[in-house]
This record gives C-alpha cells, sequence and structure tokens, in this order.
C-alpha cells in the first residue's frame, strides 16, 4: 500500500478526487471548513495561523482516510482465507499499532488513536501537532470479525456540523470517522507524551476526554452521533471525515478479482447446496413450505460442510442469499435466462440478490429486520413475489457480473441446482 505524503494544495485536490460517495461528501465538508477559515485569515493573524493549521489537519484527515481504505481493500491478502473488507481496531495503547487480540466485544464500536504503523503511516498530525483519532463501528472491525460483512453492513455512526444539523443521510452506513483533535479547549488537560510519539498517557480511554470534545464513550453498541468542529473552536474544535461502507466496497469493486470472487461464492454455495438435495432432515430445517416449493435462507458455512478457506467468504455473504425447492423433487422449476434467451427445467434454485438499488421507486434499504426478512429487497422483476407464493417461476443471471457503467450490479444471479 502506498504511503500518502504532504505535498500542498495541489496534492490535496488530487486526494480528493481519488474519494468517492459519500467519503468524497466527508472530506468536502472539511474544505468548506477550510474555506471558512480562509475567509476569516483575512481578517488577522490569528484566523490565518487557524487557516493553516486546518489545512494541515485536512491533508492528515484525507491520507489516513485513504489508508484505512486501502487496508480493508487488501485485506484478505495480508490475512488469507479471513475475507475483504475489515478495517483495523484504533490503537488504545498509544503505541501506534493495533492491539493484539480483540478491541471490544463483537458489534461493539470502539474510540482509540489512529493505529499508523499498522496502516504504513508515520504519525500523522493534525494542524497542532496532535495524532489523529479514530472510531469504528462493530461492523466492520476485524477482531472480533463481525458474524458478516458485505455491500450491506451497517456503520454505526451519524455526523452532524456543530449546530446539531445532520451531515449525511440516516441510511449512509458511516463505519468509521477521523477526528483531527486541535488545540485543547477549556476544561481540556491533555497529558504529557512521557516518551511516547504521539501524546497523552498510555490508555486512550483514559484520555479520550482531553483530546476530543464531545462526550464520546470508548465503546458503544447504540449508533453514535459525532460533531463537525468550527475554526474558531466554538462550541468544538476537533474536525472530522468519515468512511461509510459503500467507501470501503467502492473500493473493492475496483479491484479485477472482486466479481470473480462473489461468483465463486455463488458457484461454491451452489454446489454444496445441490449435494445436499436429496437429505430430507437438512431440506427440513432449512426450507418452510410456500405454494409448489420449499423456500428457504441460505445455510451457514458449518451446516453445508464447507471447507475452512470457503467458510469466511461463504457467511460474509450468506444472507445476500434465497433458495427454491421443488416440493415434490421434480424439476418443476422454469428458470429463465435472457442472455441467450432460454429456459432449463430445475430441481431447485440458488438465489443471489446482488447490490441493492439506491433510488428511485425501487429502492431497497436492507437495514431493519423487517427489511432483511423482505425478498424484494434483495431480488428483482417477479422473483419476490414467486418466492414469497412458492410460484415455480424464475429469471436471472448465470453469473455476477459489474456493469461497465458503474451502475449498482443489482440483477439477480441464479444458479440451477439439480
Amino acid at each position: 500500500m502506498r504511503q500518502a505524503h504532504p505535498g500542498g494544495r495541489a496534492q490535496l485536490r488530487a486526494l480528493a478526487v481519488r474519494q468517492h460517495g459519500s467519503g468524497l461528501v466527508a472530506v468536502l465538508l472539511v474544505a468548506a471548513l477550510l474555506g471558512a477559515a480562509g475567509l476569516l485569515a483575512q481578517g488577522d493573524l490569528a484566523a490565518k495561523a487557524r487557516a493553516r493549521a486546518h489545512g494541515r489537519s485536512m491533508i492528515a484527515l484525507a491520507q489516513a482516510r485513504a489508508a484505512l481504505i486501502g487496508y480493508a481493500a487488501s485485506y484478505a491478502e495480508r490475512h488469507p482465507g479471513e475475507g475483504h473488507g475489515y478495517l483495523p481496531c484504533p490503537d488504545m495503547a498509544n503505541t501506534g499499532s493495533t492491539p493484539i487480540g480483540a478491541c471490544g466485544a463483537r458489534e461493539r464500536g470502539v474510540i482509540g488513536r489512529l493505529p499508523y504503523r499498522t496502516l504504513g503511516l508515520a504519525d500523522l498530525r493534525d494542524g497542532w501537532g496532535h495524532c489523529l483519532w479514530y472510531a469504528i463501528a462493530g461492523s466492520v472491525k476485524h477482531n472480533p470479525k463481525p458474524l458478516s460483512l458485505n455491500w450491506d453492513s451497517p456503520g454505526q455512526f451519524q455526523p452532524h456540523s456543530a449546530a446539531g444539523e445532520p451531515l449525511a443521510a440516516a441510511d449512509s452506513r458511516i463505519a468509521a470517522v477521523l477526528f483531527a483533535p486541535g488545540v485543547a479547549l477549556e476544561g481540556q488537560s491533555r497529558p504529557p507524551s512521557s516518551g511516547r510519539r504521539c501524546p497523552g498517557s498510555d490508555s486512550s480511554a483514559a484520555d479520550l476526554a482531553h483530546f476530543l470534545d464531545a462526550d464520546y464513550p470508548a465503546a458503544f453498541t447504540a449508533p453514535l452521533d459525532v460533531f463537525q468542529g468550527t475554526a474558531d473552536g466554538s462550541p468544538r474544535n476537533d474536525l472530522i471525515a468519515w468512511i461509510s461502507v459503500d467507501d470501503l466496497f467502492g473500493a473493492l469493486r475496483r479491484r479485477s478479482d472482486f466479481a470473480p470472487r462473489i461468483d465463486a461464492v455463488i458457484a461454491t454455495a451452489a454446489g454444496a447446496l445441490a449435494a445436499r438435495l436429496g437429505d430430507d432432515d437438512f431440506i427440513e430445517r432449512h426450507a418452510a413450505p410456500a405454494g409448489a416449493l420449499l423456500v428457504g435462507e441460505l445455510p451457514d458455512a458449518a451446516a453445508l460442510d464447507l471447507p475452512a478457506e470457503r467458510a469466511a467468504d461463504h457467511d460474509n455473504w450468506r444472507n445476500q442469499f434465497r433458495f427454491a425447492l421443488c416440493a415434490d423433487a421434480s424439476a418443476c422449476i422454469a428458470l429463465s435466462r435472457s442472455d441467450p434467451p432460454a429456459t432449463e427445467p430445475c430441481r431447485g434454485v440458488l438465489l443471489f440478490g446482488g447490490e441493492r438499488v439506491a433510488g428511485g421507486p425501487g429502492r431497497q434499504a436492507r437495514i431493519t429486520p423487517r427489511e432483511r426478512a423482505d425478498p424484494a429487497q434483495y431480488f428483482e422483476g417477479a422473483n419476490p413475489t414467486h418466492l414469497e407464493s412458492g410460484i415455480p417461476a424464475f429469471a436471472g443471471a448465470r453469473t455476477f457480473t459489474l456493469p461497465a457503467s458503474g451502475q449498482a450490479a443489482s440483477e439477480d444471479v441464479i444458479r440451477c441446482l439439480n
């Protein structure tokens, strides 16, 4: 992973151009703050100093953000067999590295310093010389890992302006937040570095309230409101930038092996499920009657006896699947293909929903338990209705591909099970 280095406004613009989706919004929000400080800088030397410090903070936030996204996109290469998309735990002991072992319980978010050593960075400082801080959602942290991680994983943060106005849509799935803490405000007493590279003690939990201005907990399970600071530090001066789940998977989408990897997950699941069609006990445990069909969610890797090297990817993506079998064990299902046009008879089918439709009348959210249980949140055309009603007819693609246009890969992928 390449390390970014500060290089003034030209480099900052280049960094911003490489950001996508809500992440670009995050960087531009910081840019807006810098612009405001620049206007103030026309008035006095103190404002000019604040503007320069804000600029340095902005560059550091952009570098850290790019490094975290790169870490997630290359996680499987660093950790074979564990899947893609995970972010590192924060530095909890002021060492520059993620802790050995877990950082809190599963699904619990945590806040600490940015683990710059783990990311292969210098000890990034904000414009006032303080190391960056970093909060991560339990849904994407690498230890302990969530039960599943994919493009529908939830975020855990809601950013707000200093005035309390939301800075991102409620369903933005923001999974990590970076903080440039700025100068100490009234009531903050920052510990000396005691020989450590970053100012502060060896406990991020003890230092948290002295570096970040809002009353943030060191660990949390509920969604957490985070606040953008202002140039004059009233009521807070922390600058923030954030990373969404869509930012992480936007980077993964640009890997040449991403679509083949998803297609391999589909093929492995289809093969394992097809091998169990004659196992009546298995089918009874995992499927329920619906019209002429037996319909169910894809079982986990352990239930399908998948090898260890396939288990992580399977369990990360299995909530994107449904399967349907002919109740009378015949090849009663008509599976239609469009390229080329064809229909094949199947004893069963495995359906993969693809990326959610983000807008328009067919918008899919997949956030609440009720939405995640609704086939219409995953599948298109008549497929969700046929799953619910047990009609033995489905239509979809043979393989998972990413549209050249960059649009969501929302077309259903369906494998015949015989």
